[in-house]
């Protein structure tokens, strides 16, 4: 038994409208589109945008302590 290929692109007219109007009702469902990608690509910026900060507010705290323990534990040898 064998299995006929078929295309059916082959099949199907090509019609092409030379009108200069756009369909609107389409049109707004794709600005509405757009516009719902934005939207959640800004809330998606402002999530990592706080863990972000958060991230470098940690880590600059840690290079400060850092520092403060090496200066505490250097005061002494200098002091003397």
């Amino acid at each position: 038994m064998t299995i006929a290929r078929q295309n059916p692109a082959e099949y199907l007219p090509i019609t092409i409208h030379d009108s200069k109007s756009m369909n609107i009702g389409s049109f707004w469902k794709l600005v509405r589109l757009g516009a719902v990608q934005i939207n959640g690509f800004w809330w998606r910026t402002k999530a990592y945008g706080t863990i972000l900060g958060v991230m470098l507010l940690t880590l600059v705290s840690l290079i400060f302590l850092s520092m403060h323990w090496s200066y505490r534990r250097l005061l002494p040898f200098l002091s003397h």
